[in-house]
């Protein structure tokens, strides 16, 4: 006989209730005898006299089943509770033929079967809780965590030793004390191409150029000191656009556009070589 074999029926033989073939504790309780789970459901039906039955001498099978369970380690931990709970519900079935017939004590008697419907109810949540975690993977088991890292020993290698605190609240004091225009900081403009450099080379450019000329014929050569990066090449494009606006103003020329976005051209209006106030204004 195998060691499983032998360990089931010294189970049954310990035990003064047996187990049933559906896994439910077999009990003998006079009027009926039968698993507790076929009970259960009978009672729930209707289908036999709960009166007949002792709740007495159901807990002290129910309590030698579940003792030689533990025992012998032959029923998992979710059959166990699986099985308080059947015991729990035909217990209180059977309470209820004990409620008095008074209304008062019916519903405190209702309120506290209620109770124990929801402690019944948490007490199921609380079995698949532990069906589920025991199926989970564990730590150090199935599952391990990673090794800390040793500590790196060698980023203070080589570093100055700590600053004096004395000296250091001292020369913040010396900051402090110092004249506020000498904190102030005054970043250097960039070099640019300005307006009045701009009109004077549109001044020179407008009577050698044709008409209709474009905006960017009088840009500043590329040699130019003042031109070499992107934002003094942005900033000659304004200053000359600034420029024919001024020109356009006084007459000198016009400023013309077919569409937007388009081409800006230069239409000169009096001759620029001529000094001004003596220009003469094409019509």
């Amino acid at each position: 006989m195998t060691p499983e074999a032998d360990s089931a029926e010294a189970f049954l033989d310990a035990s003064p209730a047996a187990v049933g073939n559906s896994g439910a504790p077999a009990l003998r309780l006079g009027a009926y005898e039968g698993p507790l789970d076929l009970l259960l459901e009978l009672a729930r039906a209707q289908r036999v006299d709960l009166s007949q039955l002792s709740v007495a001498t159901l807990a002290e099978q129910f309590e030698a089943v579940v003792a030689a369970a533990i025992e012998q380690q032959a029923v998992p931990l979710p059959r166990l509770a699986d099985w308080l709970i059947m015991a729990a519900w035909l217990t209180l079935l059977r309470s209820r033929l004990l409620l008095p017939a008074a209304a008062a004590e019916s519903a405190e008697a209702e309120r506290e079967a209620q109770g124990l419907r929801r402690r019944l109810a948490d007490r199921e949540w609380a079995s698949r809780l532990a069906d589920w975690l025991e199926q989970r993977p564990q730590l150090g088991r199935q599952v391990f965590a990673r090794g800390e890292a040793e500590p790196n020993t060698t980023i203070n290698a080589g570093a100055p030793p700590l600053a004096d605190t004395a000296e250091l609240l001292r020369a913040c004091l010396r900051l402090l004390v110092l004249p506020h225009r000498d904190r102030v900081y005054r970043p250097r403009p960039p070099t640019l191409w300005r307006v009045p450099d701009a009109l004077e080379r549109m001044r020179e450019l407008l009577p050698k150029v044709g008409e209709g000329a474009d905006l960017t014929a009088f840009l500043p050569p590329p040699s130019e000191e003042r031109v070499r990066s992107q934002l003094q090449q942005r900033a000659a494009l304004a200053t000359t656009f600034m420029a024919g606006l001024e020109l356009g103003r006084d007459g000198l020329l016009a400023l013309s556009q077919a569409e937007a976005f388009g081409t800006l051209r230069l239409i000169p209006g009096r001759d620029a070589s001529t000094p001004e106030g003596e220009l003469n204004v094409r019509r």
